[in-house]
């Protein structure tokens, strides 16, 4: 995602993009008197969307396939079809159980509602810590590292966990109203963390949450105790495309490493077709998302194909299938597909950077190669810098508890 991988470097390096904050917002990041009390929620998805789901999966209209078992033209529809017979069989009430054991509040904020889990580890005095999730995700993300980070063998490596969804990503609803960027999302979970009583408070974000995780940051003023950012290989190409591509003049790369950087450059533009269309005409896409399951399912099936580890040759080899299908079912139940292309457009029309924070940095780098830290780090500011060659764009669901330890040596030296 262009936009969003660009802010994730600038974020890291020194910048973050801010759009301008309503007055109510600012009182917020001031602690001042909250507009609404975060409620204690559960899932409870009705019968009959259930029931309607399962219907429009097994009446699905499939068409006619050219080049059916190759993915040059998008996800081949016999894998497809197997990802939709999951679908269909996924016990939904069984999994929304299984949620429901955590504390979920739901928080109105100017005109939206915002979802978040908030799980607090047995130790009292864990550091809070905010996990931000990007596109096309959702507080699902980081479930696989609750039981880590909460619950770790040693008690100063705990953490009371935050993890919001910004509003349209299937667990928050889609908002009614133009204007809800990554800086809005930011302003929302400042009111949840006033409300949860946490002064300081740890940040990690991917993605479109690297944007939320940097804004948050900035509008705290001093109250994060770090940042930590997570990228992959394809995200930091991404940017460079976005940014213009020409490596030709940089005085990092070799010469070698320009021909690597040049040829995954090159295929840049083959993948990109869902940014140009979410960034331009989302209503036009999210009538289809909205109204076909199927629809949903393959434009976010492609991007978890596509994104994950590509040592892993199918989705569920990359992640668990029934976190990933949970995902996807709260996209649908949720509206997600068509409110969460329109968040791109939004994040696109409010682009503007703010001056750096002097809030310490980590990184860790998933899917990595050498060409990663000369585009991202270029001058070597990052002190704490992590690669991994296992995973990709999903770190939290591809490799939780390689995650889940950078945090904790990331985060250690910085407790009080």
């Amino acid at each position: 995602m262009p936009l969003t991988r660009r802010s994730l470097i600038q974020s890291a390096v020194a910048a973050a993009l801010v759009p301008a904050f309503t007055a109510v917002a600012h009182s917020a990041a001031r602690g001042e008197a909250p507009m609404t009390t975060a409620k204690p929620f559960k899932l409870a998805i009705a019968d009959a969307d259930i029931a309607d789901l399962r219907h429009r999966l097994r009446s699905a209209r499939w068409p006619v396939e050219v080049a059916p078992d190759t993915w040059e033209r998008g996800i081949p529809g016999g894998y497809l079809r197997q990802l939709a017979e999951r679908w269909v069989a996924f016990d939904w009430r069984a999994k929304e159980a299984e949620l429901n054991r955590y504390d979920q509040v739901m928080l109105d904020f100017e005109g939206a509602q915002i979802h978040a889990f908030h799980i607090r580890s047995r130790h009292a005095d864990a550091m809070p810590l905010v996990l931000c999730h990007g596109w096309p995700s959702s507080g699902i993300e980081y479930l696989k590292l609750v039981e880590p980070l909460t619950n770790p063998a040693d008690p100063r490596d705990a953490f009371h966990l935050i993890i919001p969804t910004a509003p349209g990503f299937g667990l928050s609803p889609a908002p009614g109203q133009p204007g809800w960027t990554a800086g809005k999302t930011a302003a929302a979970i400042v009111e949840l963390l006033n409300q949860f009583g946490y002064d300081r408070f740890a940040i990690h974000g991917t993605d479109m949450g690297s944007d939320v995780a940097a804004q948050l940051d900035v509008l705290t003023n001093g109250r994060a105790i770090g940042l930590h950012l997570g990228t992959d290989l394809d995200s930091v190409i991404a940017v460079a495309s976005f940014m213009g591509g020409d490596l030709s003049q940089n005085p990092v790369l070799t010469a070698e490493q320009r021909e690597r950087a040049d040829a995954l450059l090159a295929r840049v533009a083959d993948r990109s077709g869902y940014i140009a269309i979410q960034s331009t005409r989302p209503k036009t896409l999210g009538y289809a998302l909205n109204d076909s399951p199927i629809g949903q399912l393959a434009w976010i099936a492609e991007k978890f194909a596509a994104w994950t580890n590509p040592g892993k040759a199918t989705i569920e080899e990359a992640v668990d299938i029934d976190q990933f299908l949970t995902n996807v079912s709260l996209y649908w139940y949720g509206g997600g597909g068509s409110a969460s292309a329109n968040a791109l457009w939004e994040a696109f029309k409010a682009m503007g950077w703010a001056p750096p924070s002097a809030t310490p940095r980590g990184v860790a780098v998933f899917n990595a190669s050498d060409l990663v830290r000369p585009l991202f780090d270029p001058q070597q500011q990052i002190a704490h810098w992590s690669e991994f060659t296992q995973g990709g764009h999903f770190p939290a669901m591809e490799e939780p508890e390689l995650l889940a330890e950078d945090l904790r040596t990331f985060f250690v030296s910085l407790r009080a």
